[in-house]
């Protein structure tokens, strides 16, 4: 009783907090004394920061990220063997990188994230989140490649579920990645069917401050 309490305690609180840490922003204070948001897409995540800082700070962004995501699940798990909380805790750490309060709620669109919690929650659901990769490969939109991820993963998740691989709890996280995930890149839906989305090698267009 005391563990599944301390699990709960932690998996909303704890795993949002975690999530929440700015990750692109920092980096881009630590590694030119910049604030990415001003920059381009205006985003925190590994395809502005890349733009605007490169390969290395974007990968450094994109594992940090990712740990986001895996780190709050491990510690759940250590409490419990409820999938329904763990699935939980993915949950709130994704929320908090798309909702940072650290950032007055302004993060990314938490596709890294998701998938960190992902590779923990559902190591098969993860593998076939990959064909995203593959989308962003052979299009360069990574916002395409992210879309496509993220409902592979939602439908092979469910697919276990109903085979009995997992338990129900875990379509607490699917509903999470299938409303949070796709309401950050509405955005890049529009510019996508517009064919005005930008490719990953895009440059950087410095964005001005509202007046």
């Amino acid at each position: 009783m005391t563990e599944t309490l301390a699990a709960w305690l932690f998996a909303i609180p704890g795993a949002y907090l975690l999530g929440a840490v700015p990750t692109g922003y920092l980096i881009g204070k630590l590694w030119r004394g910049i604030d990415v948001r001003k920059y381009g897409s205006g985003g925190t995540g590994f395809t502005n920061v890349m733009r605007t800082l490169g390969k290395p700070a974007a990968v450094t962004v994109l594992t940090v990220d990712i740990l986001k995501g895996v780190i709050p699940v491990l510690i759940v798990g250590l409490l419990t063997d409820s999938e329904l909380i763990r699935a939980v805790a993915g949950s709130a750490a994704v929320i908090g990188h798309v909702y940072p309060v650290y950032t007055r709620f302004a993060g990314g669109r938490g596709v890294a994230t998701a998938f960190g919690a992902l590779i923990v929650l559902s190591p098969l659901t993860a593998g076939s989140a990959a064909v995203g990769i593959l989308v962003i490969v052979a299009t360069k939109y990574v916002s395409a490649g992210s879309l496509t991820g993220t409902f592979v993963a939602a439908v092979a998740m469910v697919a276990l579920i109903i085979a009995g691989h997992h338990t129900p709890g875990l379509l607490v996280f699917v509903v999470a990645i299938l409303i949070f995930i796709p309401i950050r890149h509405v955005g890049n839906i529009e510019r996508l069917v517009q064919g005005k989305e930008r490719q990953l090698e895009a440059r950087p267009v410095p964005r001005r401050r509202s007046r």
